[in-house]
């Protein structure tokens, strides 16, 4: 009986070792994709040369935020696990490009605008809380001997 399950937790341990490859796999080719992307819009941007100057805000916000999904692929690619900070700041970017790129506030409802101003101050404080949470986590780091940057 214990041959078994021996045998059953490798082919558990095999199968999820491929799994994590293959995932592993997706997300590179999703960051090569994701920095081909960013490439082609600098290029878009320097070679087009859009009139507006909300055009061009509105296209390097959105390269910021390709490249902070980059970062967010490459992350889990070396540590298998992405930061919520990361997370959040990729949210903040995404709302600060829809505050940019809405140009009339008075076709929107006080309900939107609420709602918006709700949202980027939750993300605020989940920003400021795991900044906190990180400081406080390095200090036992450094606390302990075992830092390392």
């Amino acid at each position: 009986m214990g041959r078994r399950h021996g045998g059953i937790d490798f082919i558990e341990n095999s199968l999820l070792r491929w799994l994590s490859v293959l995932f592993d796999i997706v997300v590179i080719g999703l960051a090569t994709i994701t920095m081909g992307y960013v490439v082609y819009m600098m290029i878009e941007l320097f070679v087009t040369a859009p009139l507006s100057i909300e055009d061009v805000l509105h296209q390097i916000v959105l390269i910021i935020i390709f490249l902070e999904i980059f970062e967010l692929l490459t992350m889990y690619v070396k540590e298998h696990h992405v930061s919520m900070r990361n997370v959040v700041e990729l949210g903040v970017l995404a709302m600060v490009r829809k505050i940019i790129i809405t140009l009339d506030y008075n076709q929107l409802g006080w309900q939107t605008l609420l709602g918006m101003a709700a949202l980027i101050f939750v993300m605020g404080w989940i920003y400021v809380q795991e900044r906190q949470r990180r400081t406080r986590h390095e200090e036992f780091l450094i606390e302990k001997g075992l830092y390392r940057r």
